[in-house]
């Protein structure tokens, strides 16, 4: 990393998940968003085997300028049509509100990580930090393919048993975010 990055940007390996969506719950309606989840199996066709995420696109959210941005995240260029659908059940129920379209990603860094906190957070260098050497290559491209972002990677396919109503902001003794509940995604996971 780049001097001039701050390694407190890094997601650490306990709080690596996939974003389906994110919801202001609450104390009154998380039951509700719960009850919801929990019903996720008997409103969704499951398959035999639990879906499979591919880590194709690496991209940046919040840009701020062409080589600035407050978070870097990879995930999959397409997401398998369950998880739209999951995600448009809870856009209908009202509990994802975000307008734009579903963007499965997963937080590799992110400004608001950052420490010390700061009243507002201030972007990273993303550019800088990809053209270090060997940076590239952890995501299965050489130096010569890095032109801009979004950018096409190889880090790999992971099966996604359960989906998890975590609790955003918080930490579990093991560091992890705390799940308030979670359901099957797969007939072999119920």
């Amino acid at each position: 990393m780049p001097p001039s990055t701050d390694s407190t940007l890094l997601a650490g390996p306990q709080r690596v998940h996939l974003t389906l969506g994110v919801m202001n719950l609450t104390p009154e309606s998380l039951p509700t968003a719960l009850d919801l989840l929990h019903r996720l199996p008997t409103l969704l066709p499951l398959t035999a085997a639990p879906p499979t995420i591919t880590l194709n696109t690496l991209d940046v959210l919040k840009r701020e300028s062409r080589r600035r941005a407050h978070v870097l995240w990879v995930g999959p260029s397409q997401p398998e049509p369950l998880f739209s659908q999951i995600n448009q059940i809870f856009r209908d129920e009202g509990f994802i509100t975000d307008a734009r379209p579903l963007k499965l990603h997963m937080a590799l860094m992110n400004s608001t990580y950052r420490r010390p906190r700061t009243k507002r957070p201030q972007p990273f260098e993303y550019d800088a930090i990809l053209r270090q050497a060997g940076v590239l290559e952890c995501f299965g491209v050489q130096e010569s393919e890095y032109v801009e972002l979004p950018m096409a990677v190889s880090m790999g396919s992971y099966e996604a048993p359960r989906i998890h109503l975590c609790k955003m902001g918080s930490w579990g003794k093991d560091g992890a975010y705390v799940s308030c509940g979670s359901a099957p995604l797969s007939k072999e996971s119920v």
